[in-house]
């Protein structure tokens, strides 16, 4: 991978800041060129979904180090171009994402880490949930890391880690995670569903600006500080 050996970050980091930080871009019908988006950017954010954890595809334990040392890289090379270019890493919010990684050893490399506190929960539960909760609530029936999945207990499980508050950003997802099938119970809310709702463009989620647009029931957990709508069959979770 581009982290895993030392030539490789290096070329890697090299060819990032060649392209957003410097502006040399290819040429593609008659745009582009050196120095093109010199001046665009002020500085470089990392998503990688997840070192050690899974995501799309499983990591590897030793992406641990080699994503510290990829932030250090990065770190290095910036600061050799113009010290102040800001490095940030979107990071994901569970505690099982957040274990895995040493929070204390990467944040000294970075200006903000942006927690990704949304997707807690979707169409790949079998129960419905949020998807986006501020804190756990005594009603959620998760087990496990699951009920650490909200808000405060990830930035907590950052901040327990070394990492100073004034560096964590909390992230808000402009979309809703939904289900259909949902039984007609509590709302829909903890209910078993058959599926995905059907999406705009994917089943399972859809755009902030169509679901606030739905004539819905509306619901709010105070606990959880989370909302969702309900219409007896499907059920879509999604910050207002």
């Amino acid at each position: 991978s581009s982290a895993a050996r030392p030539e490789n970050r290096q070329a890697f980091v090299a060819s990032c800041i060649d392209a957003y930080i410097k502006g040399n871009l290819p040429v593609t019908d008659g745009a582009g060129g050196a120095g093109a988006a010199l001046g665009v950017f002020d500085g470089i954010d990392i998503d990688w979904e997840y070192p050690v954890a899974c995501g799309i595809e499983c990591g590897k334990p030793e992406d641990n180090a080699n994503f510290t040392a990829l932030m250090a890289e990065f770190r290095r090379q910036l600061d050799a171009v113009r010290p102040g270019l800001l490095l940030t890493v979107a990071v994901g919010a569970g505690i099982d994402k957040i274990r895995v990684t040493d929070p204390a050893a990467y944040h000294p490399y970075l200006d903000y880490i942006n927690v990704m506190t949304y997707d807690f929960h979707g169409a790949w539960d079998a129960k419905t949930n949020h998807q986006s909760a501020l804190f756990d609530s005594p009603n959620d029936p998760s087990t496990g890391d699951q009920k650490l999945y909200n808000s405060n207990d990830a930035i907590e499980a950052f901040i327990s880690r070394g990492v100073p508050a004034a560096k964590l950003n909390l992230g808000i997802g402009y979309y809703g995670r939904g289900w259909t099938g949902v039984a007609n119970a509590n709302n829909g809310l903890y209910q078993t569903a058959t599926g995905a709702a059907p999406g705009t463009y994917e089943a399972g989620i859809e755009d902030w600006k169509v679901l606030k647009n739905l004539a819905w029931p509306g619901y709010t957990d105070n606990t959880a500080g989370a909302t969702w709508i309900y219409n007896g069959s499907t059920l879509w979770s999604f910050d207002t």
